[in-house]
């Protein structure tokens, strides 16, 4: 069925999901509301929640600005998507399947980097990302970190 010129859609397109999911989380890492972002690109919030929930397609130039206002480069919105060569019956790109505990949505690690924006002594952030790169590092292997490899936060171990 044609409707203004186009195609209707049987269902949604993951890539058009999968950038809608990554708006919603630079917005919520931002603490802002959809009325905030719409308000501020000149879209209304239903506009915005269309393009967070993947309802329509994000425009490259809507992208661009998306970018601006977020101060992040356009290609943070498609990080986490593979391509692959384009087939008849394929999608040219493909949703990686990720735990949803370590993606960047998830609601640790949206206070995480809320609480971290708010540290205003940078080396305090520096000991934190520090702290958390050897926890990582640990945690990849299963080894607990020996006593000696303390961090020091503020001159304190």
């Amino acid at each position: 069925m044609k409707r203004r010129g186009r195609e209707k859609k049987e269902g949604l397109n993951d890539v058009d999901v999968f950038v809608g999911q990554r708006l919603r989380e630079l917005r919520m890492l931002a603490g802002l509301s959809q009325s905030d972002v719409a308000a501020a690109l000149g879209l209304t919030f239903q506009q915005l929640q269309k393009y967070e929930r993947g309802f329509n397609r994000v425009s490259s130039s809507r992208l661009f600005k998306l970018g601006q206002f977020f101060r992040v480069p356009v290609s943070v919105f498609f990080d986490g998507l593979e391509s692959r060569p384009a087939t008849a019956d394929a999608e040219a790109c493909v949703v990686r399947t990720a735990d949803s505990d370590t993606t960047l949505g998830s609601r640790e690690a949206l206070m995480l980097a809320r609480y971290f924006q708010s540290i205003p002594d940078p080396h305090v952030r520096a000991a934190i990302l520090e702290l958390a790169e050897r926890c990582a590092d640990h945690t990849a292997v299963g080894v607990a970190p020996a006593p000696d490899e303390s961090v020091r936060v503020g001159g304190v171990a």
